[in-house]
């Protein structure tokens, strides 16, 4: 039997392209590029947030009276550190002395002890000494990026940072009485509540004993070293800011401008929230 021939049913037809597919698929394009852009910037965002150094950003002055300004540098409600001031003895008025800090005393005035202190608020906690200056135990005056860490000679107890000390002229004691270096920091070692060891800095400036803390900062991972000023773990020179040009809360929202500064414009982001007005 002769069969008739016809279209062979495995035969297809090509589909012509519509422009509205072609539309589409471009338009789905366009998206998945942003969506892989935003993947990037939310990946470098939570690289940020890990972030381990940590900075607090204060202005807070240390009355000459003698009692401690106490701080807690990592926030977990226990007190690490504390700055005092006192003015002692000297003339019947000592309106010249605060008026001309440096100034020589006249003949005549009485003995005087003015002192500017780092103490800290737990006995385990110690800070880097210079050395000692007739008879004071002295806190070293660090500049910025220089490194603290295990080998540096850290101290317990009080540490006089700058001393007025004697009659007459007396004599001053302790690094802190000069302007080298003219940002100074204080290189701290103390114990968080579970016991874990921490290194850090505190920003302070001074003039006379009459002193203002103007931020702090710490290294969350235990036993790592920080360097002083340093703002993140980068290493290099950006990172190591003064907290007084960190932005504030209310400076800039989270924008691409930050994300194309890199990392040190994403911890500088992150730390707005951070940072203390």
């Amino acid at each position: 039997m002769t069969h008739s021939s016809g279209p062979s049913p495995t035969h297809s037809k090509r589909r012509s392209r519509s422009p509205l597919s072609a539309g589409l698929e471009k338009n789905l394009s366009s998206y998945a590029l942003a969506a892989g852009s935003a993947g990037v910037a939310l990946l470098a965002c939570a690289q940020a947030a890990d972030a381990k150094v940590v900075v607090t950003k204060v202005n807070i002055p240390v009355p000459d009276n003698g009692v401690p300004v106490q701080f807690d540098i990592n926030g977990d409600g226990q007190m690490d550190f504390g700055l005092s001031a006192f003015v002692h003895g000297g003339c019947t008025s000592t309106s010249a002395r605060v008026k001309q800090p440096h100034a020589r005393q006249p003949l005549g005035c009485g003995p005087f002890n003015d002192e500017l202190r780092v103490v800290p608020a737990q006995s385990a906690n110690e800070v880097w000494q210079a050395g000692t200056s007739w008879g004071y135990n002295c806190a070293a005056k660090l500049g910025r990026g220089t490194r603290i860490d295990r080998l540096r000679p850290f101290a317990a107890g009080i540490q006089v940072m700058y001393g007025d000390v004697g009659s007459s002229e007396g004599i001053q004691v302790c690094p802190w009485r000069s302007g080298t270096p003219a940002k100074p920091y204080l290189g701290v070692k103390f114990l968080d509540k579970e016991g874990a060891l921490h290194y850090g800095w505190v920003r302070v400036t001074n003039n006379f004993v009459f002193a203002t803390i103007t931020g702090y900062a710490y290294e969350t991972i235990p036993n790592k070293p920080i360097l002083a000023g340093a703002v993140n773990e980068t290493g290099d020179e950006a990172s190591l800011m003064e907290p007084s040009n960190l932005p504030s809360k209310d400076a800039q929202p989270a924008s691409l401008g930050y994300l194309a500064l890199g990392s040190v414009g994403l911890s500088a982001w992150r730390r707005e929230d951070d940072l203390s007005e």
